[in-house]
């Protein structure tokens, strides 16, 4: 998806050891892969190891939405993150959820998202505490 870029510029400045992606549309993949170099690409739906794997597709939008993995092939204790938040739990973190597995919506990037274009406009930056986040997340 479209903040994919972020979230690899994100998890590099993590010192991140490697960064793999997948794209229904394999020349989408490889468009991301001229900006950053030392991505790896794999197939779509292809069974691969990692610590976190990040839904930034429109999949999830839908509740009748599904990306195929077979958990049974992970070890447990893995942490899937949708940069969805509306549903605010996925089919994609559903699954993780019940294979046992560490789950996030993208609640928290809206969030600081906002709060960037809020500075940006207003030159004014909010601050973000537990009450704020608190507020927003049960409304």
């Amino acid at each position: 998806g479209g903040v994919s870029p972020s979230l690899i510029y994100a998890l590099k400045n993590h010192e991140t050891q490697e960064i793999a992606i997948s794209n229904r549309t394999y020349s989408k993949a490889e468009e991301i892969k001229n900006k950053f170099n030392e991505v790896k690409i794999i197939e779509w739906e292809e069974f691969y190891d990692f610590d976190l794997i990040i839904n930034a597709t429109s999949l999830g939008l839908n509740f009748k939405d599904k990306i195929n993995i077979d958990h049974k092939k992970l070890k447990p204790n893995k942490t899937f993150y949708d940069v969805i938040y509306n549903p605010e739990e996925t089919n994609f973190l559903k699954e993780a959820k019940i294979n046992n597995h560490k789950t996030q919506n993208g609640m928290m990037m809206f969030i600081y998202q906002a709060h960037q274009a809020f500075t940006i406009w207003h030159n004014i930056m909010p601050k973000i505490d537990n009450q704020l986040i608190e507020l927003l997340i049960n409304e």
